[in-house]
C-alpha cells in the first residue's frame, strides 16, 4: 500500500529531562494536542499523538496552515520549548486517523532527519524547525526557517504577546489591524506600532506564510 505525498511532523520538548514538573507538562501537552486535533481537523490525516515520552507526531496534508498550527502549539506550551522536524514524502503503510503510530515511509524518515538537523546545527539554540522534502528548495526553506526562528527567539515578552494575541483571535497574517490589536492588549496605538516595528512580526508572518504556500504547492494542492 502506498499513499500520496504527505507531511509528517515529529516534535519533542527540549531538555525535557530537566523539567521539574514533567508530569504536569506532559498532561498539558496532551490537552494542547487534543485541542489542535480539533482546530485543524480538516488538514489532519492521522492525529497528533504522544509517542515516546516527550516526543509527539502527526501526519497532515500539505497545507498553508502548517506554521500557524506549530506556532499555536508552541504558544500553548510556553515557556517549554519545542523542536519540529518536518518531512515530505509518501507513506508506505496503512494509515489510522486516530493515531499516527505505526505509519511509516519517506515522510517520516525525512521528518526524523529534519529533527537530527536541528540537534546538529541549531544556531546556538535559536533554530526550532527544519524541513526535508528532497527538493532543491530545502536549503532555502531551512535558511528562512532558521532566520524566522532567530527573530522569534529574540522577541521580548511584550513582542511575543502580539503573536499570542493574534493566534487567540485565529489570525496568522501580516495584514492584521494594529488599532484593534492595541485595544485588545490595552496599549496605545503608538506603543503597538513600536512593538510591531521592533519585532519584525509582519516579516515573520509573511515569511512563514510564504513557506507554507510553497509546501502546499509541493503537494499539488
Amino acid at each position: 500500500m502506498k499513499h500520496e505525498n504527505l507531511i509528517a511532523i515529529i516534535a519533542d520538548l527540549i531538555d525535557s529531562r530537566n523539567i521539574e514538573n514533567r508530569f504536569e507538562v506532559q498532561e498539558r501537552l496532551r490537552k494542547v494536542l487534543k485541542e489542535v486535533n480539533i482546530l485543524y481537523k480538516e488538514y489532519i490525516i492521522s492525529k497528533w499523538i504522544i509517542t515516546l515520552g516527550d516526543e509527539f507526531q502527526v501526519l497532515i496534508k500539505p497545507n498553508s496552515k502548517i506554521f500557524e498550527m506549530l506556532d499555536f502549539i508552541s504558544y500553548r506550551m510556553n515557556p517549554n520549548k519545542i523542536r519540529y522536524g518536518i518531512g515530505f514524502g509518501i507513506i508506505k503503510t496503512s494509515i489510522d486517523f486516530e493515531k499516527s503510530i505505526g505509519a511509516d515511509g519517506p515522510a517520516y524518515w525525512n521528518a526524523r532527519k529534519a529533527i537530527e538537523i536541528i540537534h546538529d546545527n541549531n544556531y546556538y539554540g535559536n533554530s526550532k524547525i527544519a524541513i526535508i522534502s528532497g527538493s532543491n528548495s530545502d536549503e532555502i526553506m531551512n535558511n528562512l526557517l532558521a532566520y524566522t526562528d532567530w527573530m522569534k527567539e529574540n522577541w521580548t515578552d511584550s513582542q511575543k504577546e502580539i503573536l499570542h494575541s493574534l493566534l487567540d483571535g485565529n489570525i496568522y497574517s501580516e495584514k492584521f489591524e494594529q488599532k484593534r490589536l492595541a485595544k485588545k492588549l490595552k496599549i496605545s496605538e503608538s506603543a503597538m506600532s513600536r512593538r510591531v516595528k521592533s519585532s519584525g512580526i509582519k516579516l515573520y508572518l509573511s515569511s512563514r506564510n510564504s513557506l507554507a504556500e510553497q509546501i502546499k504547492r509541493m503537494g499539488g494542492v
